[in-house]
């Protein structure tokens, strides 16, 4: 879980003599600034597509070397000084960015261009899965098999692609889409539940594994603090969570899916690593659970209203044309789930995890 690299991350990440949190805001602004400037560039189509697909791509890596090896494995790398450390791990990422992205591509992509629904969602689906595996089962088995972290991130980011080709192919149909021109009845896995249903829900499933993080698995911890337990009770927890927020939102409240994940989970992601990640996990640090915890929601939950505010506004500054909200084409959603997390996210990991804050901090 994110809360088992917390201490490893302060002890590598608070030797400045700028304070960790105007560090941590003053990063995610430029980092802010750099995605508006960025996503500017280009057209919605090609945004929302090529785009979002290649710096997807990254995102299993990151989550490896960061969440999992902290950037400390293999030592040949985790040794260099800034910025060669930064740009050793980024030729890493970028060779298994080559090979993760072309099975994605070509296996629940076909090989279509430009990419698609079903390859968005099939690369989306592999994250979620990278999230479970890392976030909520610290690579377990696999840390049964090796003590090299290096080998176990390995062997849990090829897992990964297993369990989210399994997850994609028995849970996503796409029928919904018969008639349109996105349409390709041989892509269509035709599972169980309509595609932005299951999508939805399990970008929750990793908001809701988020949200344990910045408690430090409290109260699960009280019960069990070691794997496989521990793992079958965050799943739970999660799982727990995940279905009551989702049918409240979606099914209660009444909620176009998509609406829902980008405003919620989508955004709940992204604040959490804000208050982690970029805040160098400094904030309310003296501060003991469950109350240190409970003070970070409260600030994640600041940060969902006034990023999707942000984003929101800015799109109709940086997209030429009127970006059209809701079904079918979701223009205005998917743009700013494009910018939060397959732009900014891994932008964040790259400063505050590949670059250890460099140059602002040396």
């Amino acid at each position: 879980m994110l809360s088992d690299y917390t201490l490893a991350a302060v002890s590598n990440n608070t030797n400045s003599s700028v304070s960790p949190i105007w560090l941590g805001i003053i990063s995610t602004l430029l980092i802010v600034i750099f995605t508006m400037l960025y996503s500017s560039y280009y057209d919605v189509a090609v945004y929302t597509g090529w785009v979002a697909f290649v710096w997807m791509t990254a995102v299993p890596a990151q989550i490896i070397f960061g969440l999992h090896m902290n950037f400390n494995s293999p030592k040949v790398l985790a040794n260099l000084p800034q910025p060669l450390k930064g740009g050793a791990f980024c030729s890493l990422t970028f060779v298994l960015m080559i090979v993760g992205g072309g099975y994605l591509y070509f296996v629940p992509g076909g090989g279509m261009a430009p990419p698609g629904p079903f390859l968005i969602m099939a690369t989306i689906t592999t994250i979620v899965a990278v999230f479970w595996l890392v976030a909520a089962w610290q690579c377990w088995p696999f840390t049964l098999i090796s003590r090299d972290p290096f080998k176990q991130g390995l062997m849990a980011l090829v897992a990964s692609f297993a369990l989210g080709h399994l997850v994609y192919y028995l849970s996503f149909d796409f029928s919904f889409m018969v008639g349109s021109t996105e349409y390709i009845d041989a892509l269509d896995p035709k599972g169980f539940f309509n595609a932005w249903y299951a999508l939805a829900f399990s970008v929750t499933t990793v908001a809701a594994i988020m949200l344990l993080s910045l408690f430090e698995n409290w109260p699960v911890t009280k019960f069990s603090s070691a794997q496989p337990l521990l793992g079958m009770a965050v799943s739970i927890v999660s799982l727990v969570i995940s279905t009551i927020l989702f049918w409240l939102a979606v099914f209660a409240f009444e909620m176009d899916p998509v609406d829902y994940m980008v405003r919620l989970p989508v955004s709940i992601i992204f604040g959490v690593f804000i208050v982690t990640n970029m805040m160098q996990f400094q904030l309310f640090k003296n501060i003991k659970q469950p109350l240190r915890g409970l003070y970070l929601l409260l600030v994640t939950l600041f940060l969902v209203y006034t990023m999707q505010l942000l984003y929101r506004t800015m799109a109709t500054y940086v997209v030429e044309i009127p970006l059209m909200e809701g079904a079918p084409r979701y223009e205005m959603e998917l743009w700013v789930a494009t910018a939060l997390l397959s732009i900014t996210f891994p932008v964040i990991n790259l400063v505050s995890g590949y670059l250890s804050f460099w140059p602002l901090k040396r």
